[in-house]
């Protein structure tokens, strides 16, 4: 029956409805493998002959029981003789199938998701006159959109697939334990389930829930809902140790019996990632209504694992690459907070110190406390603190004269300088303390420090001159504390 007619008429508006322009309503005939073109509108309007029922579209949707899409560039060939740009092949019950279709791209057939289409196809079935007891509905056990909200078809699945890729790439920059939960958080969603699991081998883990229908209420979680972190993660390990590949994972709380409707479990990283990650992935679907994986959910699920494995691979890799800038940085001598010398540089440099001294050449230390650091640290938080360090080290490497004067930060707040061949400690007292409390960090702190110098003469070791150093600094710390307390509230917060 022609669509322009009739029924036809409601049946143009509801093909309408989800962006379809032709319809096709296929039947098998009374021969094993014939079909039967018995009504349609538009494009697909039937030609009365009946054909061997080959097409790969059709036998996919009778198998599968999804929404099968297509998308072409230019219209390609989709059952009975039609052809079409975008369309829809539904199975419905009774073994019949309908073809929803559109010469050209349509935004809204491939919009809409599995639900509509299919519910569009069972109307159309009955408007054009094809079953006179009613709206068709999905034959039992063909499948269908899953009650926790998922998506089967597969051009609605590549886009999501593709919505997916790109959340996980927003975990490049992420230190492995948030990146591990992004990870969790974004299979979640894709997969429609409600509970993901990522994990990797001797590193973090993470395990995320979806609240699910309100309907449930907390009475009707179920006990793989309720289950602790360890228990899922302990299941689910040792379901990728016994198979390494998907299928129901053996033993609680991810059985049946307590609520996993269906479950995958996929390795995380393998061969394909050298050096990379190596672990798991957990997806479970449960609930009153939860669907099995299709095959197409599983293949979306493998491919996405899979760029999991990518993503966390280069997760991995800049974490190891920061800790080897940070290791070599130790090893040349560099603080990773100040770049001024490290505590390592600064004890090799007294021993060279001791050298010069004993060749005859004198050398002065000095030492320094960064007063007030803490409580910077607790009135403008330890982002402020860390400034006041670094333009601490700025201020003293300003102070030196060439490359035979160390500077080193020597402790969390305390620096310590080498000269040698100093005549005048004193000088070189007050030029390092105008030097640092000239300096103000970019948020207009001021510093301030406690200074103490002592020289190494010949006859006399750089020990005893650090010691001699580190009392002279306590003693000038003793005496501003109590210039400022003479001074009262005016005077500023007191040092530590």
């Amino acid at each position: 029956m022609h669509g322009s007619t009739g029924p036809g008429g409601s049946a143009t508006a509801l093909a309408a409805a989800v962006g379809a322009d032709d319809a096709l309503l296929l039947r098998p005939g009374g021969q094993e493998g014939r079909w039967h073109h018995v009504a349609g509108l538009g494009a697909g309007a039937p030609d009365g002959r009946a054909w061997a029922g080959t097409d790969h579209l059709l036998v996919r949707a009778l198998r599968s029981g999804a929404v099968v899409r297509v998308l072409s560039v230019e219209p390609a060939h989709v059952a009975a003789g039609y052809r079409a740009s975008t369309a829809a092949v539904v199975a419905l019950g009774g073994g019949d199938v309908v073809v929803l279709g559109s010469a050209t791209r349509s935004e809204r057939l491939l919009a809409s998701t599995d639900e509509d289409v299919r519910e569009a196809a069972g109307r159309l079935a009955t408007a054009l006159g094809s079953t006179p007891g009613g709206v068709l509905e999905p034959a039992p056990g063909t499948g269908g959109p899953g009650a926790d909200g998922s998506l089967e078809g597969p051009v609605v699945d590549e886009l999501r697939a593709l919505h997916a890729v790109q959340e996980l790439t927003g975990a490049l920059r992420r230190p492995p334990a948030e990146a591990v939960e992004r990870v969790a958080r974004v299979l979640l969603d894709a997969l429609g389930c409600r509970l993901a699991a990522v994990w990797l081998d001797d590193g973090p883990a993470a395990v995320v829930r979806s609240p699910g229908p309100e309907a449930d209420g907390p009475a009707g979680r179920s006990a793989l809902e309720v289950a602790a972190d360890t228990d899922v993660l302990a299941a689910a390990r040792a379901a990728v140790a016994a198979t390494g590949q998907g299928g129901s994972p053996p033993g609680a709380p991810l059985r049946p019996e307590d609520g996993a409707v269906a479950a995958l479990v996929l390795p995380l990283g393998g061969a394909e990632h050298p050096g990379g990650p190596s672990g798991g992935v957990l997806a479970v679907r449960a609930g009153r209504g939860a669907q099995p994986f299709s095959p197409l959910r599983r293949r979306v699920a493998t491919q996405l694992v899979h760029t999991a494995g990518t993503v966390m691979a280069v997760v991995l890799a800049r974490q190891t690459v920061e800790q080897q800038l940070s290791d070599t940085r130790l090893q040349l001598g560099r603080d990773a907070l100040t770049d001024v010398g490290s505590r390592h540089r600064w004890d090799s440099e007294l021993a060279a110190a001791q050298d010069l001294v004993d060749a005859g050449v004198p050398v002065a230390v000095a030492l320094l406390d960064l007063d007030d650091l803490k409580l910077v640290n607790d009135a403008h938080g330890h982002a402020a603190g860390d400034e006041l360090l670094r333009t601490c080290g700025a201020a003293l490497r300003a102070c030196l004269r060439d490359s035979s004067d160390v500077v080193a930060r020597v402790g969390g707040d305390e620096f310590a300088v080498l000269v040698p061949r100093v005549g005048d400690v004193g000088a070189l007292v007050a030029r390092l303390r105008a030097g640092v409390e000239a300096a103000r960090t970019a948020d207009g702190l001021p510093l301030r420090v406690s200074v103490g110098a002592a020289r190494a003469e010949p006859g006399r070791t750089v020990a005893e001159a650090v010691a001699a150093a580190d009392a002279a600094m306590y003693q000038d710390k003793r005496r501003r504390r109590a210039e400022r307390a003479r001074s009262g509230p005016a005077g500023g917060p007191a040092g530590r």
